[in-house]
């Protein structure tokens, strides 16, 4: 007949198989918890960097050069760098409109539709020039706008890119 220490015995080496096959499995959960949550984290992370993508797509400028008609009033006309973008453009700079070299830097911030008239800017010597605009998002992101007016068979046609 089994003594009262040998039940004892029994029952606690049991005890510790469960407790081990127990902590096995709290274990494998939290694992799992910690691999679930980790995707989660990288999910939120991609979201987020393409929310601000969006944000920086929703505020961003566009500054081109333009033929503005005059406006009674409000200005003669000519050529002109405007904002047709969705944001401000900052720390506007562009090249020298009489096709020298060097860059000028525009004082001021242009709002969406916001211009200003070139009146040094001459058609006849850019045409064998790149005029470049410099500016920046509010997000500090920088943008560069090329116009080319080149000689040859697309004599008379601007070419625009954008980078």
């Amino acid at each position: 007949m089994p003594s009262m220490s040998d039940a004892a015995s029994c029952i606690q080496a049991l005890a510790s198989v469960c407790l081990v096959i127990l902590t096995g499995l709290t274990l494998r959960v939290l694992r799992q918890y910690t691999t679930l949550t980790n995707t989660i984290a990288d999910t939120g992370i991609k979201q987020a960097k393409i929310a601000a993508e969006q944000v920086e797509n929703s505020r961003m400028p566009f500054v081109v050069l333009i033929a503005k008609p005059a406006e009674i009033n409000r200005h003669g006309g000519g050529w002109a760098i405007e904002n047709q973008g969705s944001g401000p453009a900052l720390n506007i700079r562009h090249s020298d409109p009489r096709g020298n070299e060097g860059m000028f830097q525009t004082l001021r911030t242009f709002a969406v539709g916001d211009f200003q008239i070139l009146n040094n800017y001459d058609v006849d010597v850019m045409r064998n020039h790149e005029f470049v605009i410099e500016y920046e998002s509010i997000s500090g992101i920088r943008y560069t706008t090329r116009v080319d007016w080149p000689d040859g068979p697309a004599w008379g046609h601007m070419l625009i890119s954008y980078q």
